[in-house]
């Protein structure tokens, strides 16, 4: 099992948080994403996805990824 985690700006509401969790969500290998829209941390677990598919998620929902922590 594979956790990383994602500085993302921009997100200011649960709104936000449920829009970026069904995005990433979808991403093949992801099985769970965490959402701390207070510290605009996102969380992501998983076995064997792809970093820069869950950072392109991220800007297509309308986001930027402002680190990879």
């Amino acid at each position: 099992m594979t956790e990383q985690r994602y500085h993302v700006t921009g997100m200011t509401c649960d709104r936000c948080a449920d829009t970026l969790e069904s995005r990433i969500g979808g991403v093949v290998g992801v099985d769970r994403v965490g959402i701390d829209v207070g510290t605009g941390s996102v969380t992501v677990t998983g076995e064997a996805f792809d970093g820069s598919k869950v950072c392109a998620a991220i800007a297509d929902a309308g986001f930027e990824v402002a680190a990879v922590l």
